[in-house]
């Protein structure tokens, strides 16, 4: 983990990258500050940013298509270099492996993996994907929202935009 962060410090400090989290639960003060955790991170949808949690751990994989051809998911997504911590819901690398490591068993869903990564997902709209979206939950098509899908063990999940193909499969690394 350590080496992990410090990568990504390097990659960082290197792209000039840095954290704005914006979607963030606010407290009641007179100038209505956003709600933050001991380090100062902010708080996303009830998410927390903090040093890694591994009561519940596990991994779920997301897929982004246009014409059938994968976008990447960014390595590092909801890893605060400023502050030195991990937002429950974050990348490593760009593979579209989401970790899900929580010091709790509650539920968390697609929606706050997109809130931590500050990009919009709605049925027209994910991440840099705009259009008709089709969106499989294993191979079978999810016609809901797909902000309500529920992050599992080892779901496959997949946004395409254009030219369709079947979900790609994906195996995941041995200890994942």
């Amino acid at each position: 983990m350590f080496r992990a962060l410090a990568i990504a410090v390097a990659v960082v400090a290197l792209s000039g990258c840095g954290s704005s989290n914006d979607n963030t639960t606010s407290t009641s003060t007179a100038t209505s500050q956003p709600a933050t955790t001991s380090n100062g991170a902010p708080v996303i949808d009830g998410i927390k940013c903090e040093p890694e949690h591994l009561e519940s751990h596990y991994h779920a994989h997301l897929t982004l298509l246009r014409d059938g051809k994968p976008v990447t998911v960014p390595a590092l997504i909801g890893i605060d270099i400023q502050h030195q911590c991990l937002y429950w819901l974050h990348t490593h690398d760009p593979t579209g492996i989401m970790h899900i490591e929580s010091p709790d068993t509650r539920t968390y869903t697609l929606g706050q993996f997109f809130d931590v990564w500050h990009q919009p997902l709605s049925r027209t709209q994910a991440d840099g994907l705009k259009g008709k979206l089709k969106v499989f939950v294993a191979s079978k098509e999810y016609t809901g929202d797909p902000r309500a899908i529920v992050l599992k063990p080892h779901e496959l999940i997949t946004i395409e935009v254009g030219k369709t193909v079947p979900p790609p499969s994906f195996r995941f690394p041995p200890g994942l």
